[in-house]
């Protein structure tokens, strides 16, 4: 993250250039030939192979790095190394500051670049979770939603909403109808929900509707690097009902349990984006032993 947001936080000033408090290395790819190309070359190879050694260089203490939102040394907590797993490195390395996990951290340094906090009109499509909190803190023209609250959802959610610090009441909206003024929002941060959206195409050209002109949406979903078609896993019926193509796939919702996964995608999301109205789209990865990010995919779009 740059200066304006160590100012805003007063936190100390970063290290110099090369230590540990540089900026994340990201590069971004408009295409799958543009990926390829670049995941020929041995250093991305070797990334790939230190990636494979995290979990068992990390083991039961967690991995020792630094925070790039908080600005300070931290260990990333990483239990599944701790259980003899299979390293999680996107769902996990927590910091224990501010307990975002690394597709959370990456996406922030991403979507805060260059925002002036104080001032920018910002919307998350999730609002009992600790990213929606951490921004909350940060962010006066923050905005979040929830979906299918019914009363008793809405009562557990906001009790959850609650404990982990944040404030006010829950909000509901539906991404394919949010209900903004056209051009109204400078950034729209989208994090492992658009995989559950059926009509994701009107999600798409909803943020891009309500984004203003040179606006940002960065979003995290599945993503199959290797691929330029998406994978419909499910569908919506006429009826109304669920139409299963691959076996079921649930993700963990703190509340409800669990929610169905309809997409997995690929490149051809780019291109969704660019036909909702977006002037440019790319997959950006990010990598930063440091800061605890091996390799993660974040889809930045502007308007």
């Amino acid at each position: 993250m740059r200066g304006w947001l160590r100012r805003r936080l007063r936190l100390p000033a970063p290290p110099t250039a090369g230590t540990a408090g540089a900026a994340p290395d990201m590069a971004a790819f408009a295409s799958l030939a543009d990926w390829q190309a670049a995941a020929a070359l041995p250093r991305v190879q070797a990334q790939h192979h230190i990636t494979l050694q995290v979990g068992a260089a990390a083991g039961a203490g967690g991995w020792p790095g630094w925070c790039g939102l908080c600005r300070e040394p931290v260990v990333f907590a990483l239990p599944s190394a701790a259980a003899g797993q299979a390293a999680n490195l996107r769902e996990e390395m927590s910091c224990p500051r501010c307990r975002l996990i690394a597709r959370n951290r990456a996406a922030f340094a991403l979507m805060l670049d260059g925002l002036d906090l104080d001032n920018a009109d910002v919307y998350l499509t999730e609002q009992a979770s600790l990213a929606y909190v951490w921004l909350q803190a940060q962010c006066p023209g923050l905005q979040g939603s929830e979906y299918g609250l019914d009363d008793a959802t809405r009562a557990r959610l906001q009790g959850w909403y609650a404990s982990l610090g944040g404030q006010g009441a829950l909000n509901e909206r539906d991404v394919t109808r949010l209900g903004f003024a056209d051009a109204s929002l400078d950034a729209i941060g989208s994090f492992d929900v658009l995989e559950h959206v059926p009509d994701y195409p009107a999600a798409l050209r909803e943020f891009a509707r309500c984004l203003r002109p040179g606006g940002r949406l960065v979003l995290t979903a599945p993503f199959i690097e290797s691929a330029y078609d998406s994978v419909l896993r499910a569908r919506l019926r006429a009826d109304g009902g669920v139409e299963h193509l691959l076996e079921p796939e649930i993700h963990g919702d703190p509340v409800s349990g669990g929610v169905l996964c309809f997409h997995h995608f690929g490149w051809d999301l780019l291109d969704a984006c660019r036909a909702a109205g977006f002037a440019r789209a790319e997959w950006a990865r990010t990598w930063s032993p440091r800061e605890g990010l091996f390799g993660l995919w974040t889809l930045v779009a502007r308007r």
